[in-house]
């Protein structure tokens, strides 16, 4: 379908990464290199990855969620460190030298272990799928670093992935009747199957192959956050109340998947592209939906989801008004949320804004995590099965996110100052 000379590179002088500033990006770099730190240190060895250092590749024997997942995860958050150069060695206690290695050594052996590259290996899954999206994303982010079997291993996974999804269904919680399909919120599906379609299509856009998967990946944004106002799509995933719903009960997890959206951000911004029609459908209604707050009896703040103190001001943590069959959410699920919505110029929600929302929400992360390092990859979660991406992992896409969204921002400002000082100078 692809071959190696359809993956576009990333043009790195046009995003030109460098440490950002501000509270948000000062938030976000402190956390990720104390997880940086985690991985590279207990975690690594609790895995037993120290007596297979002279191994090509790692063996990852173990539960799918335990070792590939936390490998992808962990390396994506190490790159991301890397990459956009706030790596701190002073406080993961190792050389910048050594963090390449390690997520190197992570990604190879997790292309390596994928069934396209190893017989009976993992993937070709809807539960390995969003791994999948993540592990070609590191891939592309560092393809500069790929030796050329690396590269052979990626696209195999690529095109045996692209294949898959291509013949997915687009799937509706609610028929145009608005009666409901129950189970899964299908919008959680939806999205990781536009996000990898979408994202292959950025890296092969030079492809005409590429056409297809993006044409796919459009439509399914558009039906991942559609409701009965808009009447354009075969069916219906957001009830009138814009709350989305997870085996039929009002589901914070289900509602994080606004989040998600945050990676077509991400992948576009890189690419230099518009960002996809569909993926922001809807987002301000589903966004204050969520952030929707009464003043009770005794005059403090109620929110149907959210909590706030006897002074009703924002706290962490989320309510489960239908209980949490709809699964239970991460705060830094919610947490970037907050932070696409501040992307998106969201400023203000219920009188308080995304900003503000995001700043409560990393106090909870950095407490959580200092508790428990192994917080880093707890995912969302149904019960005892783990169904949502990793914080570490989410914690990466925050920067990034932050980072093009600011980059982007500044260019802008600087163009239109030099625009201005031009004309001025002109009308002189």
């Amino acid at each position: 379908m692809f071959k190696l000379k359809d993956i576009d590179k990333i043009e790195w002088n046009q995003v030109e990464p460098e440490p950002l500033g501000g509270d948000l990006a000062e938030d976000l770099d402190k956390i990720i290199n104390k997880v940086v730190k985690y991985g590279l240190n207990d975690w690594w060895k609790y895995k037993g990855f120290n007596k297979e250092s002279k191994s090509e590749y790692l063996s990852l024997k173990g539960p799918f969620d335990r070792f590939v997942r936390q490998s992808i995860y962990m390396a994506k958050t190490i790159v991301a460190a890397v990459k956009f150069k706030f790596y701190d060695e002073d406080i993961v206690g190792h050389k910048l030298y050594v963090a390449r290695d390690k997520y190197m050594k992570l990604l190879r052996s997790c292309l390596y272990h994928h069934i396209a590259n190893s017989a009976d290996g993992w993937g070709v899954n809807q539960e390995h799928l969003s791994a999948v999206t993540e592990l070609l994303f590191v891939c592309w982010l560092v393809w500069d670093k790929l030796n050329l079997r690396d590269k052979e291993y990626a696209l195999n996974v690529l095109n045996k992935e692209a294949i898959n999804v291509l013949g997915q269904e687009i799937e509706y919680n609610y028929n145009t009747d608005g009666s409901s399909n129950g189970g899964e919120c299908r919008t959680i599906v939806n999205m990781e199957n536009a996000n990898l379609l979408y994202l292959i299509s950025v890296m092969t856009r030079k492809s005409k192959n590429s056409a297809a998967l993006r044409e796919k990946a459009i439509i399914t944004y558009r039906a991942c956050f559609s409701s009965l106002n808009d009447g354009d799509m075969a069916g219906v995933n957001i009830g009138e109340d814009m709350i989305l719903r997870r085996f039929d009960v009002q589901s914070p997890f289900a509602t994080s998947y606004l989040g998600v959206g945050i990676k077509p951000f991400i992948y576009s911004k890189i690419a230099e592209e518009d960002l996809p029609s569909g993926v922001v459908r809807n987002f301000e209604e589903i966004y204050n939906a969520f952030y929707k707050s009464e003043i009770g009896e005794d005059g403090k703040k109620q929110g149907i989801f959210t909590i706030y103190d006897k002074k009703s001001r924002p706290c962490g943590g989320v309510l489960y008004p239908e209980g949490a069959r709809g699964g239970r959410v991460n705060e830094s699920a919610l947490y970037t949320m907050d932070i696409f919505a501040y992307c998106l110029g969201i400023e203000q929600v219920n009188s308080i804004s995304s900003r503000e929302w995001a700043r409560v929400r990393m106090k909870l992360i950095e407490k959580n995590f200092k508790n428990n390092e192994k917080y880093s990859f707890q995912g969302c979660s149904q019960f005892r099965n783990i169904h949502g991406e990793a914080v570490c992992s989410e914690l990466a896409d925050c920067y990034l996110a932050l980072f093009l969204y600011l980059t982007a921002k500044k260019a802008e400002n600087n163009f239109i100052d030099k625009f201005s000082r031009e004309e001025y100078e002109e009308n002189e």
